[in-house]
Order: C-alpha cells, then structure tokens, then sequence
C-alpha cells in the first residue's frame, strides 16, 4: 500500500538484473552509437551479469554498486573498466526507473571511482614541438584541433576545402557490430555469419556503411565542425593525399595499404613510431593528443568557448550564445595554438 500511495502503483519485485539487461540492450540499440553499445554489452557480459546478475532489481541497494566496483577492481583492471561498469549499470537502472520497475536508481548515489590524476595522458609543450616536427600532418591536426582518433581515421579527402583551407570534422569511424537480417531462418548462431546480415546501427543516426563492420557515423555532438587549416598544415595534406597512390575505395585521408580503413591499433603504432624518432619515449595513444590540445590551448591562452567548439568538447547551448564570435575567432586561435607551439623558449 505505501508503494501504490508513493508511486501510484507497486513496484516490480520479481525482475533480476539478468533480465532488465536484456531488455534495457534490446531497447538501447534502437537509439545509441555501435561503440557505445559494445561498451555497455561488454560491461553486462563480462561485470553486471556475473556480479549482479541473480540480485532483484528492485531490491539493489548502494552496496551492491560497491561490490561491483570491488569485483571488477580485482581482476587487475583499472578505474576506467570499473567506470564503464559503472555507467552501463546506471544508464540500465535510469531505463528500470523510467518503465516503472524501481523508484529510483542507487547507482547516482554511488561515486564512481578514480584514480589519482596524473601528467601522463598529456604531452609536454616540448614533445608537442618534437612531434610537429616529424611532419606528419595526422598528429599535426590532432595538435591542432583536438581531433579524436575515429574522427582522424573517418577523414575523407572530400571533407578538406583547400581553397577556403578548412577540413569538415563530420564523420567517425566505427566498427559496428552485426545481427540477423534473416528473422533467425539462416541456422547459424552467429549474425556474422548469416548470409543476410545487417549491421546494428541505431536507426537514428546518420551513418554511411563502408566495408564489413566499418560504418561512418556521426560525430559525438551529432554535428560537424569546422576546423580552420594553418597553411603548413594544408600544405602537408595537400602533399600526403597527392603522394598517396594506394587503392582508396572510400576516399580516407588515412587508409591502409589495400584501401581498408585503419583500426585504433594502427594509428597508436604510428604515433609510437613518430614518438621514437621524436625521441619521446613515453608511450602516449592518440586519445594523449586530445588532452594536449586542451592543456596547450590554455596555455597559449586561447578562450575556452572557442578552442572547445573547434573540438568539440563545448555543449551547444554554449556555443549557440557564441557562433559568430567562434567563427571569427577560430582561425586566430588555432594560429596562436600553432605559433606557441612552435616557438621556442
């Protein structure tokens, strides 16, 4: 009676964690990124299924989201996995919430745990200088304009403007993964091998389908940015989509040498490699190159409003108050970021 007086009507005490997983992936692939439901499919897999999965959903308490915290910590794995778990767990619960199942979702009551910040997701502002001096215009961009890697690796030749010496971020890339397409008459188990199958793209968004699991889908704020060229930038471009005479069915800026697109491994062995003969022998990833190109930005003392629109990382609602200010001050900003970085002290 207290439920029905609180609620309006009484909450579910019969469904187990195992069970909302299933429905909350089922509901979930209908609206989010491929890379965002394999995360959170690996996270019900591997962490919340096996840790959780018996528990009823309406009787998890705050103490639960601890244990599950703990399990995924004692495999060896850092805070990242456990803030994955973390999140799946949360958006699963959000889902339980908005369906009636449960009151509320215990899982926005419990910090997600960090670790302790470090320097070492960050180059200095002298291995940035050693690293555009390699010469390679990949690094260069994401130096630049805080490119993520899928985003790097979506580049299309057509995407760069070099009479107005703009590239269009408009596009990442991702590996999606596959489903029946053949309403479970194929006989096989696995969707990878059904004659008829499709890749599993949430219906609404806007994607483009190149080979096998690569897709182009949408950036992370849905919208395209435009990221003002320094001419040594386009220059080096310009010079590296002329130089390349491989097969590039899909018009990558970046490819492999048999025209396939490059995968996330790809692009951290050639910065390793760039790295070595910059003579920095940190091992930074790509992702090292989005957080310089913030730290950077605010030590050249670029405004936040304007090198975070050209990253993307500025939420709309901030950016819409700022559009022509951003659009006029871009180019200069991504001038003053290239001179910093390219002086010397």
């Amino acid at each position: 009676m207290n439920e029905i007086a609180t609620y309006g009507e009484p909450l579910d005490h019969h469904t187990h964690v195992g069970d909302l997983a299933k429905a909350w992936l089922e509901d979930a692939g209908g609206r989010l990124k491929p890379k965002t439901m394999q995360g959170y499919r690996s996270a019900v897999a591997a962490s919340i299924v096996p840790i959780l999965g018996k528990r009823v959903v309406s009787e998890l308490r705050p103490s639960d989201v601890r244990r599950l915290h703990a399990a995924v910590f004692s495999r060896g794995v850092g805070a990242s996995s456990v803030a994955g778990a973390h999140r799946a767990l949360s958006a699963m619960l959000s889902f339980a919430v908005d369906e009636g199942m449960i009151a509320r979702n215990v899982a926005e009551s419990v910090d997600i745990p960090t670790q302790a910040p470090t320097n070492r997701d960050s180059l200095s502002r002298a291995e940035t200088q050693s690293l555009l001096e390699d010469g390679d215009p990949r690094w260069a961009l994401s130096l630049l304009s805080g490119a993520r890697d899928g985003e790097l690796r979506g580049l299309r030749i057509e995407d760069i403007d070099f009479d107005a010496n703009v590239a269009h971020i408009s596009w990442n890339l991702a590996e999606a993964t596959s489903q029946h397409g053949c309403g479970g008459t194929c006989g096989y188990k696995r969707a990878s091998n059904c004659p008829q199958r499709i890749l599993d793209v949430a219906p609404n968004l806007e994607s483009i389908p190149l080979e096998g699991r690569w897709v182009l889908v949408r950036p992370k704020s849905y919208k395209p940015r435009l990221v003002p060229l320094t001419q040594p930038l386009a220059g080096a471009l310009r010079a590296h989509i002329e130089e390349d005479d491989g097969w590039n069915p899909h018009g990558l800026v970046w490819h492999r040498p048999q025209g396939t697109p490059l995968t996330n491994a790809d692009m951290n062995s050639a910065l390793r490699q760039a790295l070595r003969r910059a003579g920095i022998k940190r091992p930074a990833t790509v992702h090292w190159l989005r957080h310089t190109y913030t730290t950077m930005s605010e030590h050249a003392g670029i405004p936040w409003v304007v090198y975070s629109r050209i990253s993307g990382h500025a939420s709309e609602d901030i950016s819409r108050r700022y559009t022509h200010q951003l659009e006029a001050e871009a180019r200069d900003g991504i001038a003053r970021l290239d001179a910093y970085l390219r002086e010397r002290r």
